[in-house]
């Protein structure tokens, strides 16, 4: 692929899941209802002789509005209460990519970024997905 661009949305999270490699070390665990600072991040791929006489693939406002309203209501509340199932960021990262998939025409892949504890999850689908 010629061209890789990411679009992002940054908010604050509570993921709602207890951390036992954090209990283990004696580290403090979040407080309730504290998040932490979460970037999502979509990117699309595509080749040179997609480009329009425009000189671009897609509409990158058009892209970052869908995946902020994709991740609307995942900073309302702790993210056991958002989805049925557990909400670890691999799992969340893949569910991002099913709902943003048809609407980010050669999307790419998912990340999430835990910023405040320095973890990045992506999710990119095999070729035959």
């Amino acid at each position: 692929m010629s061209y890789l661009v990411e679009v992002e949305h940054r908010f604050r999270a509570v993921q709602g899941l207890p951390s036992p490699v954090r209990a283990g070390r004696g580290l403090s665990l979040l407080a309730a209802g504290e998040g932490v600072e979460v970037v999502v991040r979509a990117g699309v791929a595509f080749e040179d002789e997609q480009l329009t006489e425009r000189g671009w693939f897609f509409d990158t406002d058009a892209a970052a509005a869908e995946l902020e309203s994709c991740c609307a209501g995942l900073s309302g509340r702790p993210w056991t209460e958002v989805f049925e199932f557990r909400p670890t960021f691999e799992l969340v990262a893949r569910h991002l990519f099913g709902r943003l998939a048809p609407r980010l025409p050669q999307l790419a892949y998912v990340e999430i970024r835990d910023v405040d504890f320095g973890v990045t999850t992506r999710y990119v689908p095999r070729p035959d997905d």
